[in-house]
């Protein structure tokens, strides 16, 4: 079953490979979204440190941190559904820009700041049910891990409801898991991760690439600081790319889900196999 899953993947990368490689204008999304973030974090979250270099209360930390969490969510949610209003025209062979994607999110800010409340409201949850089984961190992070997972499933097609239905977050959710179980069916115990294996490829040898440079900085420091410079550099390359790819894909995934038709190159068994119902543990690979 792993070995078909990730033959699946691999697919599936190459086929969202090509509706990037042709429209390249989709990888400014994760782009500029990452920069608007860094700039918000640094604005949202320095007065709470200033404040707190002052008094050492931590609830300067925690208030601030939660605005900036709520800030950095919004961004993430804002770009996410311009991707994935720009790939929806990019996927049926149309010219996009960032404007056009732009253009899609602003359309749907109200639903944007609904739901990236309710993705920060569900992050602290879990961040608060692993903090509150600390003395047992394995049992936390199981717990957390696996309503995160359920939590990822049933919202995996939230920011294209959002960017191609224009629904708010309760009526997403429900049309997602709707959309899941009349498709793939109950029970769903995985999904093909594209952006894992992306991630996979280019993070296993910048990891050893960023080893060899920290041990060269002890006799060839320069060397060894442009190795280590290297290494970073693949690693936030392959994150744009794998986070662009997974919302190609993912976009791809809810039009054949919803309307039956396959676009961007993609084929239907290969979308069928996305997801794996629990019987498949005991079934077909």
């Amino acid at each position: 079953m792993q070995g078909g899953r990730i033959s699946r993947g691999w697919a599936l990368a190459k086929k969202s490979w090509a509706v990037l490689k042709a429209d390249r204008s989709l990888l400014l999304f994760p782009i500029v979204s990452g920069a608007c973030a860094l700039v918000a974090g640094a604005i949202l979250f320095a007065p709470g440190v200033a404040l707190y270099a002052q008094d050492s209360q931590e609830a300067w930390l925690i208030g601030f941190g939660i605005v900036a969490a709520y800030a950095l969510t919004f961004i993430g949610i804002f770009f996410a559904t311009a991707l994935a209003g720009a790939a929806v025209k990019s996927l049926q062979g149309q010219d996009t820009s960032l404007g056009d994607g732009v253009a899609v999110a602003r359309s749907r800010i109200g639903q944007i700041a609904l739901w990236a409340l309710v993705q920060t409201t569900v992050g602290l949850i879990l961040n608060a049910i692993q903090s509150a089984l600390r003395e047992n961190p394995l049992v936390g992070a199981i717990v957390s891990g696996l309503l995160n997972f359920a939590w990822q499933v049933v919202t995996f097609f939230v920011i294209p409801i959002i960017a191609i239905e224009g629904l708010g977050p309760v009526q997403a959710i429900k049309h997602s898991a709707k959309v899941l179980r009349e498709r793939w069916g109950e029970g769903l115990v995985g999904t093909v991760s594209i952006g894992g294996l992306i991630g996979l490829v280019a993070i296993l040898p910048a990891i050893l690439l960023g080893v060899a440079g920290g041990v060269l900085t002890k006799t060839a420091l320069p060397l060894g600081i442009a190795m280590i410079a290297v290494a970073v550099v693949i690693v936030l390359v392959a994150g744009l790319v794998a986070s662009t790819l997974t919302a190609i894909f993912r976009v791809a995934l809810y039009l054949y889900a919803t309307e039956g038709k396959t676009v961007g190159g993609f084929e239907p068994a290969e979308l069928d196999g996305a997801f794996a119902p629990r019987k498949a543990r005991f079934g077909r690979a």
